[in-house]
């Protein structure tokens, strides 16, 4: 599947010059072009990465994401979390999508109740404990819920009976995890943004409407925060591959 850089247009002192414009996405070198696509910038980050259709759903007519994804998005997903110390996800995700531990970086799961009952996280040989982050009212329901399983619950101070988002990104980088990887769902990404949190925003459009589904973000809060396009990638079956990156630092 070929996989073309259509933005931005290569400029001396650039140091992706010396990258061809246009691979085939799914054989072994394009795994390190893409590495170098989607290298961030250093220091810690917060970056969000989902997928949607052209009108914005995150589910595709089986109700996930698998159907509005691809081997090449797929791929994609796995570099960003390749560059990234830890995964970020709510449990409602989880329960609907079903979760493969990153074989590299961290899964941390965010909820407000506690309650994971159905969680479908599979393992994977890398032998990283999941982090559950929960409210301290919760812990020992989050507990109970995956007694048996390879977890660490995180406990985090109460925030109106949920978890401020600046106090989810504070708890995962006094753990260490600077690089930071938001995969939503809507409630969690739509959190972050109303914060004024996110750092940059790479976002896959598959080449479908899907109608009757849920947004891409949600959030009873309004802002409007400004990105510019840092990239944005296109395969041969129509799917753009978008890096959005803050247009000033992003609040503390």
């Amino acid at each position: 599947m070929t996989l073309t850089c259509v933005f931005p247009e290569p400029e001396a002192g650039d140091d992706s010059v010396d990258l061809p414009r246009r691979v085939d996405g799914l054989d072994l070198v394009s795994r390190a072009w893409l590495l170098r696509r989607y290298a961030p910038a250093p220091g810690a980050y917060l970056r969000v990465n989902m997928i949607a259709s052209l009108n914005g759903s995150v589910a595709g007519t089986d109700g996930t994401s698998g159907s509005l994804s691809s081997r090449l998005d797929r791929r994609i997903l796995g570099v960003i979390r390749e560059l990234a110390d830890v995964v970020l996800v709510g449990a409602g995700s989880v329960r609907a999508e079903g979760y493969v531990v990153p074989a590299r970086a961290h899964l941390a799961v965010v909820t407000s109740s506690g309650n994971l009952a159905g969680h479908r996280l599979r393992d994977s040989t890398n032998g990283q404990p999941v982090l559950i982050l929960c409210p301290r009212s919760a812990v020992d329901r989050a507990q109970a819920a995956t007694a048996g399983s390879r977890v660490t619950v995180v406990p985090l101070d109460d925030d109106n009976g949920g978890l401020a988002p600046a106090g989810i990104l504070a708890a995962l980088r006094t753990l260490g995890f600077a690089r930071i990887v938001c995969e939503g769902g809507p409630v969690l990404a739509g959190q972050f943004f109303a914060a004024d949190l996110v750092d940059e925003f790479c976002l896959s459009t598959s080449p479908q409407v899907v109608l009757g589904a849920r947004g891409l973000l949600e959030s009873p809060a309004a802002l409007s925060t400004g990105f510019r396009m840092r990239q944005l990638l296109l395969d041969d079956q129509g799917a753009t591959y978008a890096r959005w990156e803050r247009s000033r630092p992003a609040s503390s």
